[in-house]
């Protein structure tokens, strides 16, 4: 699947969607790349073509041109606020899973104000944007590709590492090292004290309190806590409800455990609403930033 997602409207920026695929194509290879109108075959269902993609993307690219708030539908309604358009469904979806989303600013298009985007992707105006402009072209899509290199070397699959590592040790070191392992992870399953963060910078925290725990997804950017709820211990596993602060759309449950290293949680986010499911991956470590 796809490690690079370009999202755009066909009446604002289909030329330079094109184009830039083009670019990057021939930057990171033809199965890198997924446009959502033009890689769809004929009969294919597209939302769940959109959805396969999303899942298995590092970025989203959102093109923004000067028409990009203003086009309307056949019911004369801004299309980013209906609830059945493209474009907000792919970035709703990139803010649930935590891709990372990258504004494309076309010749001088400015960026979306909070005021001026629907509730559920109202965190898209924080988003660090970058700029393509016709008389700068070459030089601003050279900055945009080490970028996303940068950002896709940096994900080569660390779960499946992660869950083939202790199967190795247990096959060299035999059980004994394998009941040392587990005993080890035994004694720190309830120390998820700190900070564990997603790819884009953001993090989650797990506050005790009592035999429950406080979590909130904050922004350290923004100084800002997008979720929060609350947590329990049920056996290795940290389960817990999420619901946003700046909208009443979604509701999150998820459930995670420490891998044999400490320094991650793996485990499952699902949107209760949509019962849509995602895997989820948080490190101790915070991600490097890649922007400006």
């Amino acid at each position: 699947m796809s490690k690079i997602f370009i999202s755009y409207r066909r009446d604002d920026s289909t030329g330079y969607a094109g184009r830039l695929a083009d670019h990057l194509n021939r930057a990171f290879g033809d199965n890198q790349i997924f446009r959502d109108y033009d890689d769809i075959a004929p009969g294919q269902n597209f939302l769940k073509t959109i959805q396969q993609h999303l899942a298995t993307a590092d970025v989203l690219l959102v093109m923004i041109g000067m028409d990009w708030l203003s086009l309307k539908n056949t019911a004369d309604q801004q299309r980013l606020f209906a609830a059945d358009d493209l474009v907000r469904m792919e970035i709703e979806t990139a803010l649930r899973r935590g891709i990372r989303i990258i504004p494309i600013l076309l010749n001088d298009a400015p960026m979306p104000s909070v005021q001026q985007l629907p509730e559920s992707i109202a965190r898209l105006a924080f988003q660090q944007a970058v700029e393509l402009t016709d008389s700068r072209w070459e030089h601003d899509v050279a900055l945009l590709t080490q970028c996303l290199r940068d950002l896709v070397a940096a994900d080569q699959s660390p779960p499946r590492q992660d869950i083939r590592w202790p199967l190795r040790l247990a096959l060299v070191s035999g059980l004994i090292g394998l009941v040392s392992v587990m005993g080890w992870l035994y004694q720190s399953q309830t120390d998820f004290s700190g900070h564990w963060y997603f790819e884009d910078g953001t993090y989650l925290t797990f506050t005790p309190e009592g035999q429950q725990f406080h979590v909130e997804h904050i922004d350290p950017g923004m100084q800002k806590t997008y979720d929060s709820g609350q947590g329990h211990m049920n056996g290795l596993w940290m389960e817990f409800t999420l619901e946003p602060i700046y909208t009443s759309r979604f509701k999150y449950h998820g459930r995670v455990k420490k891998a044999w290293n400490g320094q991650s949680l793996q485990g499952e986010l699902t949107e209760l609403l949509s019962d849509e499911h995602s895997n989820l991956q948080l490190t101790r470590q915070s991600p490097k930033p890649t922007g400006p």
